[in-house]
């Protein structure tokens, strides 16, 4: 990566540090250290304290006993949690819901229907398939697997239950966590196919292993087993992909995180050029704005903005480099779709994000080319004749026919350009 020393004078200095200024205030920057994250993080610890101890009595256990429990249970909680702030940290965690409360709130329904299930269904028929589905809707696999490999730890110590058991129980969240993803995308007519396959292995794995452990299996056996295989199924195909799109309907990607300002990506950004970050920094702010405006994703509008140009920060094949750098960072679809079309060079915008970002853009790189020419334009009446000869030209081109952009908010955005430029 080249590096640029940009020198400027005092009054670009002054200039620059009111327009960062302004965009702290219109984009909030997240606290490093957040509350409410820290105490879903001992929440977490706390609630497999408690069902531990609950599973531990269940189960008869003597002290000794609660005591090793313990011994597994806590560390195996403690290192979930540092992996847990690690993530988040790497950027690897893209939810505005990034202080865990979903997750907890999962794995606390998960582990009450462990414990529930304990007083009156045999511990081969445990719904440990259904208790692991229900953590996925998190949508990040490694943290669901492993909270619900920490769920049935604590369940299968205090129960007590043989190897074959806990090796069922492993398999049966191991398979829900791998097919929540395609249950969770699937087309209707994709349905049936997963309805059959998941009922088939919900009901096959516990009949096998009760069939290793007794060397024999009744009919009333399979009959549970039947039934646990068809709730198993509905919930999973029918009724998870619900609360999946309700949870996620609020658990927008979390955008700030990677429009701070020390995010690893923006450094680098700074490091190539001063003025190329102001400029990021600026129509990040206009995209935002416009956003607003019509309704459309702020802050993915804003990402877009600041990530625009992030390609040149690599060389020429400035949509080949941005996508290296989309898939390195882990940019959600979204945001990499936005990069994906940029200037509309390889396809049109798809979304009205993408559109707001190509429109201020295609503003700001006009009112570049002037300044290059010495021209600063400083009548408000040039600025404006301007704006709104480059949307009548973006009009025309048809352009923004995938997008979704009414006629009236491309008439909104090009209002709030005029306002703000």
């Amino acid at each position: 990566m080249k590096n640029m020393k940009i020198s400027r004078t005092p009054e670009e200095s002054t200039k620059a540090e009111a327009e960062s200024s302004e965009v702290r205030k219109i984009v909030p920057v997240e606290e490093r250290f957040h509350p409410k994250r820290v105490a879903m993080a001992v929440l977490f610890v706390g609630l497999s304290v408690i069902f531990a101890c609950a599973n531990a009595w269940k189960g008869h256990l003597a002290t000794g006993g609660i005591f090793c429990e313990f011994l597994v249970v806590v560390p195996l909680c403690l290192v979930f949690v540092i992996f847990m702030l690690h993530e988040r940290k790497t950027r690897r965690l893209w939810y505005e819901d990034t202080d865990y409360v979903s997750l907890v709130t999962l794995y606390a329904i998960a582990n009450g229907l462990l414990l529930a299930g304990s007083f009156f269904i045999p511990e081969w028929l445990m719904p440990v398939m259904l208790a692991s589905f229900i953590i996925t809707p998190f949508r990040d696999r490694t943290l669901s697997i492993a909270a619900s490999v920490i769920a049935v730890s604590s369940y299968a110590l205090g129960a007590g239950v043989s190897g074959r058991i806990v090796c069922l129980y492993l398999c049966e969240a191991v398979i829900a966590v791998m097919l929540s993803e395609t249950v969770f995308e699937a087309e209707k007519i994709q349905k049936i196919p997963l309805f059959i396959m998941i009922a088939a292995l919900q009901m096959l794995l516990p009949v096998a292993v009760q069939y290793f452990e007794a060397l024999s299996i009744s009919r009333t056996e399979m009959e549970y087993a039947l039934v646990l295989a068809l709730a198993t199924a509905v919930f999973a195909v029918f009724i998870l992909p619900a609360i999946n799109k309700r949870m996620n309907r609020e658990k927008i990607y979390h955008y700030q995180t990677i429009i701070e300002n020390d995010y690893p990506l923006i450094n680098d950004i700074k490091l190539f050029s001063a003025d190329e970050y102001e400029r990021a920094r600026k129509l990040s702010v206009l995209a935002l704005l416009a956003a607003q405006e019509i309704g459309a994703d702020p802050y993915l509008a804003a990402a877009g903005g600041l990530y625009y140009r992030v390609g040149l920060i690599r060389g020429d094949r400035e949509i080949d480099c941005a996508m290296d750098i989309a898939a390195e960072n882990g940019f959600p679809e979204k945001l990499t779709s936005i990069l994906y079309e940029y200037q509309g060079l390889i396809r049109r915008p798809t979304s009205k994000e993408s559109a707001i970002v190509h429109m201020c853009d295609s503003v700001m790189r006009r009112m570049d080319a002037i300044a290059k020419k010495g021209n600063q334009m400083n009548s408000t009446w040039n600025k404006q004749m301007l704006i709104y000869q480059a949307f009548n030209d973006l009009s025309l081109s048809g352009i923004y026919d995938d997008s979704g952009i009414s006629i009236n908010q491309f008439l909104r955005i090009r209002d709030v350009l005029v306002k703000e430029l």
